[in-house]
């Protein structure tokens, strides 16, 4: 075989030799020189084989390492998830609504001050979800608690921007008084006239005296914690819309003895504290 491969290679040798060009002349090599070249050829051709099978049986060492390491973490997640009482499925599931809350924060930081203060209720309800997230065991979770800590940080942050309370600018004009501007500007509900006269004082020294072109400070909403009293209200209802149970209506009276004389006395626009449940 060595032998049709050397003849082989004479003969294109010697086609070359006949086009009697420059670049046969350059081709031209020896017997001994030819052996040399073939020689080196045939050593990097071995080389490059073992090479080869070295990369492969390297390929599959680590592949097998990689299925033996992928079979660890499994077995260690499947222990975590059982320390948390959880699954993969649950934990999932817990941790797209982390994201989901991390989102809505996100959202509500970008509103402006009045648009963030209608949704007073909603940034209430988060405050109440991540105290939820914090109970659960997946919490434990380093994944997850480190989403919680900023989801937390987060929230921190949209819970000191919120607004006390809203302040819409009003012209008088002439016919106005407390009454009538409170009717047409404040849920039309005309007993909520001591607020505007309240919270501008120090322009109306008279509430039944108000002059046109004065511009007045009307209020919307209360700080947290604190409860507008409308006409109607009573204590035990206050006491079953905060805390789902009319007799705890006792609390509300506790905490705001200095406005309320009598506790089956209450008026329209008062502004009660209500303490924790």
């Amino acid at each position: 075989m060595n032998r049709i491969r050397l003849y082989g290679a004479f003969s294109v040798c010697a086609l070359l030799l006949v086009s009697g060009s420059a670049f046969a002349q350059t081709a031209k090599i020896t017997y001994e020189e030819y052996q040399t070249r073939l020689a080196g050829y045939e050593k990097r051709t071995t080389g490059a084989k073992r090479a080869t099978a070295e990369c492969e049986a390297a390929g599959n060492t680590i592949s097998s390492e990689i299925s033996d390491l992928d079979s660890l973490i499994a077995a260690k997640k499947s222990e975590l998830y059982a320390l948390a009482d959880s699954d993969e499925e649950s934990v999932g599931s817990y941790m797209g609504s982390l994201s989901q809350t991390e989102e809505r924060i996100m959202s509500l930081l970008a509103l402006s001050d009045d648009a963030l203060f209608d949704k007073r209720e909603e940034v209430d309800a988060i405050g109440e979800m991540i105290k939820k997230f914090k109970q659960n065991k997946i919490s434990l979770i380093s994944d997850a608690a480190n989403l919680i800590a900023n989801i937390e940080r987060q929230y921190n942050r949209l819970d000191d921007r919120l607004p006390r309370k809203r302040i819409k600018k009003y012209t008088v004009m002439g016919g106005d008084s407390l009454w009538k501007i409170a009717r047409n500007e404040m849920d039309g509900d005309p007993y909520l006239w001591p607020r505007i006269y309240i919270e501008n004082r120090g322009l109306i020294r008279d509430p039944d005296l108000i002059y046109p072109k004065w511009v007045l400070d009307v209020p919307f909403g209360v700080e947290r914690n604190r409860h507008l009293v409308r006409r109607g209200q009573h204590l035990s209802t206050i006491a079953a819309n905060v805390y789902k149970d009319v007799t705890k209506w006792h609390k509300i009276y506790q905490a705001n003895k200095q406005q309320i004389l009598d506790p089956n006395l209450i008026f329209p626009a008062q502004v009660l504290d209500i303490p924790a449940n």
